[in-house]
C-alpha cells in the first residue's frame, strides 16, 4: 500500500517500535519477534544484537517470507537469526492466515483474501524453540490483535520475560468488546508493568 511505501522511503515505518527499541534492549538477551513483516523493524533490532544473540523471528504470510528473512539479516554477518513461517494461534498445530498483499495488516481470524494453512505455535513453543524453558528472553509483538490473546491465554510464559514491547490493536480490542484498560490489566497479571508508551506502542518490564 502507498501508505506503507511512503513511511519505508522516509525512513519512518515502526518508528515508536524502533524508539522503545532503541531505549531498552539489552543486546545480551534472546530476543523473539512475533509478526516480523518485511522485517523492517527485525533489521533496526538485529543491528543492536551482539553478534551471538539468538533471534528467533516468526512471520505467517509466506508472500513476505522472503523479504522479511532477507532484511532480518542484513548487518547480522554470522550472528545467530532465525526466521520461521509461523503464526502464533491456540488450539491446534496449524491455522488459517489470509494471503492478501498487504503483509502489514494481515491476522489470524480475518476472512480477507484467500488463506494459506500455517504452522502454529504459543508463545511458550517459541520460547522453547529459542532459549529454553526458564531462560531470559525479550520479546516485540505485532500481531494485529492477538497480543491479546498471549497475555489472557499464556501468562506463565511471560515468567523469564525482561522486556515486551508490543504495538496494541485498540480498534480490535473493541470488535470483541475489550479495551486497553482490559489489556493493560492482562499484562499487569503476568507480572510485567508499563515501562514507557509511545502512540499505540508499549515497553513492559517485569514488576
Amino acid at each position: 500500500p502507498f501508505g506503507i511505501k511512503k513511511q519505508l522511503m522516509r525512513g519512518r515505518c515502526e518508528e515508536p517500535e524502533r524508539r522503545l527499541v532503541e531505549r531498552f534492549l539489552d543486546p545480551a538477551v534472546a530476543m523473539i519477534e512475533l509478526g516480523g513483516s518485511l522485517g523492517v523493524l527485525s533489521a533496526f533490532i538485529g543491528s543492536r544484537l551482539k553478534p551471538e544473540t539468538p533471534y528467533l523471528i516468526a512471520e505467517a504470510n509466506p508472500r513476505g517470507l522472503d523479504t522479511c528473512r532477507t532484511n532480518a539479516r542484513t548487518g547480522r554477518g554470522t550472528g545467530q537469526v532465525e526466521v520461521l513461517h509461523g503464526a502464533l494461534a491456540y488450539g491446534g498445530d496449524t491455522v488459517e492466515f489470509p494471503i492478501d498483499d498487504n503483509v502489514h495488516v494481515n491476522r489470524v481470524g480475518s476472512t480477507k483474501g484467500g488463506t494459506v494453512s500455517v504452522p502454529a505455535s504459543t508463545l511458550a513453543g517459541f520460547v522453547e524453540q529459542l532459549a529454553g524453558h526458564g531462560q531470559p528472553y525479550a520479546l516485540v509483538m505485532d500481531i494485529e490483535g492477538a497480543e491479546f490473546d498471549v497475555f489472557l491465554n499464556e501468562p506463565e510464559a511471560f515468567a523469564a520475560c525482561s522486556l515486551a514491547i508490543v504495538e496494541t490493536h485498540p480498534h480490535l480490542f473493541a470488535e470483541r468488546g475489550k479495551t486497553v484498560a482490559d489489556f493493560l490489566e492482562l499484562v499487569r497479571k503476568a507480572g510485567m508493568r508499563v515501562l514507557a508508551q509511545d502512540g499505540i506502542s508499549y515497553a513492559f518490564g517485569r514488576v
